[in-house]
């Protein structure tokens, strides 16, 4: 495909993804928490439509783009867990009570209610892991970009929050719950797609 083409085609997606997860927060309530209540299928409906745009940027053969593909859906997996159960210790109270029965070090604890942010330089790094297991050659100096990208992404969403006075508070919970947040991180991630040392095809 060609550069400016997938560039094009790579905003709009993350466009999308971030509309897809918007309408479901609509369609369930925007009141409060109960965004964290439930299952969010704009979650493998967004995976699925960007692993469709990812496999358009790779010449593979068929065993290893069924191979990556693969992979790329296990890691998806796993990170879907790991942000579902890290954002919701980050914004749910737990009673001091529970610390102490469970006998939790409160350094421990701590770390468990911000291990979200912990989280976030570990999703490009990942991405950019795979791609290099199938020898596709991201670019590193784009890994850089990407996770500078995920970083800058909550504080550039609150801006934008703030800028169109949207409802809610202009903070981090609501750059996520709002949808704001999504296309930073969809377009991160392509980047390293479209971005790499070497196009050749690669066989097998």
């Amino acid at each position: 495909m060609n550069k400016h083409l997938s560039y094009l085609s790579l905003i709009f997606l993350s466009i999308l993804c971030g509309a897809i997860w918007r309408t479901e927060i609509e369609l369930h309530g925007w009141k409060g928490l109960i965004w964290l209540s439930y299952f969010h299928f704009a979650i493998p409906i967004g995976f699925a439509l960007f692993l469709i745009w990812g496999n358009f940027q790779m010449k593979l053969g068929l065993k290893r783009r069924l191979l990556i593909n693969f992979l790329a859906i296990i890691y998806g997996i796993l990170i879907t867990f790991l942000l579902s159960s890290s954002s919701y210790n980050l914004y749910v109270s737990y009673p001091v009570e529970l610390i102490v029965v469970e006998g939790i070090p409160s350094w421990l604890f701590r770390i468990y209610k911000v291990s979200f942010l912990l989280l976030i330089p570990i999703i490009p790094a990942g991405v950019y892991l795979v791609l290099k297991l199938f020898k596709i050659q991201p670019n590193l100096k784009v890994l850089l970009f990407a996770i500078m990208g995920f970083l800058v992404s909550f504080p550039a969403s609150i801006l934008i929050l703030e800028m169109l006075n949207h409802i809610g508070s202009h903070d981090m919970i609501h750059a996520i719950k709002s949808g704001v947040l999504i296309p930073f991180w969809v377009f991160s991630i392509g980047i390293l797609l479209i971005n790499r040392n070497s196009k050749i095809a690669l066989k097998g």
